[in-house]
């Protein structure tokens, strides 16, 4: 999932019961010449070539061959809720980006789209913003990390009514998916 930036097991198709359940230890390195000009990469350059190493694993030890299509799933949209936002906008000066624990999210200067995209994993679901809000804006937000039933913070849905004035609402909506043409179980070293 990592390697094709997926957020849910819906946007695989194809996958072969033991790949859902069976595990495995993988140790992978790289030569010290190529660790180096990865760690030179910054930004979305990085996880691009941290995915296309991943993708490289795959294809060598599970023999991986995969195509990528569009297929209809079940969404969230992020949208403003029924009395409004209450988010802060951002100063303008201030540098994007933000603090992501189990549960938080905390942010001086944030666009929606980021909120968006980091809450997809904790709600199961691809989270599309459909609010509107193009400024970067302080984000504080806590919730019960999985739905803790012994959490004392509300749910993520609550969370973000409460804290942000936002609402998720459930939709379908165009995904990209990964379709497997072919997968091996690996050999041991």
């Amino acid at each position: 999932m990592t390697a094709y930036h997926l957020i849910m097991l819906d946007q695989i198709v194809g996958l072969a019961t033991w790949g859902e359940s069976d595990t495995f230890d993988i140790e992978a390195k790289l030569d010290p010449e190529n660790a180096d000009a990865v760690a030179k990469l910054h930004g979305d350059d990085r996880i691009k070539e941290n995915a296309d190493l991943m993708k490289a694993l795959l294809a060598d030890r599970f023999k991986m061959k995969a195509h990528t299509e569009v297929k209809d799933l079940p969404v969230y949209t992020l949208v403003i809720a029924k009395n409004g936002s209450k988010l802060k906008v951002a100063p303008a000066n201030q540098p994007t980006g933000f603090g992501m624990g189990m549960g938080t999210i905390n942010s001086k200067g944030m666009p929606i789209a980021s909120l968006a995209a980091s809450l997809s994993h904790p709600a199961g679901r691809l989270i599309l913003d459909k609010t509107g809000l193009t400024s970067n804006y302080e984000v504080n937000l806590t919730w019960a990390w999985n739905d803790d039933p012994t959490s004392t913070s509300p749910s993520l849905f609550s969370a973000l009514q409460d804290q942000l004035g936002l609402k998720l609402e459930p939709a379908k909506a165009p995904v990209d998916v990964v379709v497997i043409d072919h997968l091996e179980r690996p050999s041991e070293n």
